[in-house]
């Protein structure tokens, strides 16, 4: 499933798009297993994290990369920080650029992969690991009669991307890319999961915030036109997704369905919204700015400039080096063509016979 859905999204995050990865359906049907998983067998979570650390590590000599990563859940309407659930409920407010934005919530950072070009062992993905099993442990799940580990909250991971060559010029461009990996609550009905009090009042949240998404994603399949008002207001989770639903974006929806009889009419309802989800159109743009460097900062790019001269004067001594491999090649391919153009016999390394060669053949 990763390699087929997420993996291709990752060179799209680098080069400074938006990606968003859902996983939807029923309560039960493994929504949580597909994106977070075991300890023994992980989700898309951990395997996309991996992948894009390496990935930033096969272009560090070029790039200098800055990652941002915060983890919430929406429960009951109301957003809580699953990396310092001490701090209490946060609002949800938007920017000048119409972006919905969480106030107050913990971002994790980290500037590179390696530090002072010393093997740190993968330690920045490790400590991001880390951080997200800590916060799946905080995430709001009770049982019902449907699954026993029910998730009661939708859980949102955000991780941004920004990219920039380390060769500094005096107009730097930044790439940022935004990478979304959701896992929703699934929906229920009433009379499956036996819910009453506080776990009924939990499944209507979840239900209408999921119907809230429902109306988003059939007003944009529906109703094409660029000037069609689609209501993201209605739910907190319609505003966080107001990019990644309405173009914007490189979207992948993961549709989970139970292979029972018992919940047919569920699966059936799955289908019918991922069918409904394909029909929206991708408009996706780069996210780009250029920030002009202060000069101050002129002697620093000369400086950067004159090690980037070095660094390519040294590689281009070591390929002009008569022991490079590759140039070991090009002067014995030399010395046999010539060889064979004048008609001289070339005995061939670890021929026992030592025939002469025709020219001609």
């Amino acid at each position: 499933v990763y390699l087929g859905t997420t993996k291709p999204l990752i060179k799209s995050v680098l080069a400074g798009y938006n990606a968003t990865v859902f996983a939807y359906g029923a309560t039960g049907a493994g929504k949580t297993y597909t994106m977070v998983g075991k300890d023994h067998n992980p989700g898309i979570m951990i395997l996309t994290l991996q992948d894009l650390f390496y990935q930033m590590e096969m272009t560090q000599n070029e790039m200098q990369y800055r990652v941002k990563m915060s983890y919430i859940e929406i429960y009951n309407e109301t957003i809580r920080d699953l990396l310092n659930p001490s701090g209490g409920y946060l609002e949800l407010r938007e920017d000048s650029k119409g972006t919905a934005v969480v106030t107050g919530v913990t971002e994790v950072k980290t500037t590179s992969i390696r530090d002072s070009n010393k093997c740190m062992d993968n330690f920045e993905t490790l400590k991001v690991m880390k951080l997200l099993l800590k916060g799946n442990e905080e995430r709001t799940s009770e049982p019902t009669a449907a699954n026993k580990t029910s998730s009661r909250s939708h859980a949102v991971l955000q991780v941004t991307v920004e990219k920039e060559a380390k060769l500094r010029q005096l107009i730097q461009r930044i790439d940022v890319g935004k990478l979304f990996m959701i896992d929703l609550a699934g929906s229920e009905r009433a009379a499956n999961t036996q819910n009453r009090g506080k776990r009924l009042m939990e499944g209507a949240h979840i239900n209408r915030s999921l119907l809230a998404l429902g109306n988003c994603i059939n007003a944009l399949s529906e109703n094409r036109n660029r000037g069609h008002y689609v209501n993201y207001r209605d739910s907190k989770l319609t505003r966080l997704l107001k990019d990644a639903l309405g173009g914007n974006c490189h979207t992948v929806m993961i549709a989970n369905i139970n292979p029972t009889d018992h919940h047919f009419e569920e699966s059936r309802n799955t289908l019918i919204y991922a069918h409904r989800a394909k029909n929206i159109q991708i408009r996706a743009k780069i996210n780009k700015y250029d920030v002009a460097q202060h000069i101050a900062e002129y002697g620093h790019i000369v400086d950067d400039l004159r090690q980037e001269i070095t660094r390519l004067e040294t590689k281009l001594q070591r390929y002009q080096s008569p022991d490079h491999p590759i140039l070991q090649l090009v002067t014995y391919s030399d010395m046999c063509f010539t060889l064979f153009n004048s008609g001289i016999d070339v005995l061939e390394v670890g021929d026992e016979n030592q025939h002469s060669r025709d020219p001609n053949q």
